[in-house]
């Protein structure tokens, strides 16, 4: 007999997703421990799927952090595509 697999209760998966781009430290840990991992040896391919991102994404981390340090791991303002509802826009249509 197979012993149960764990479970998260009372939180999806979408929702710690959440959480985690909320906090920009979050996100900055996971980085930087992405990068401890290549540091480690391992290679960015194997560790893909573990971190549901592209390798060229954690080797893109693993330069900025060498070139900027901790502060090459966090978001940068202006990043993304722009809102195109003004903040007026949005209050209109706000439940």
């Amino acid at each position: 007999m197979a012993k149960p697999v764990l479970q998260v209760k009372g939180y999806s998966a979408e929702t710690i997703k959440a959480l985690i781009k909320k906090d920009q430290r979050y996100g900055v840990g996971i980085r930087l421990y992405a990068v401890y991992q290549v540091a480690k040896g391992k290679s960015s391919r194997k560790l893909e799927d573990l971190y549901n991102t592209s390798f060229k994404q954690i080797t893109n981390w693993v330069h900025r952090f060498e070139e900027e340090g901790l502060e090459g791991l966090m978001d940068k303002e202006g990043r993304g595509r722009k809102e195109r509802l003004s903040s007026n826009q949005k209050q209109e249509i706000a439940f």
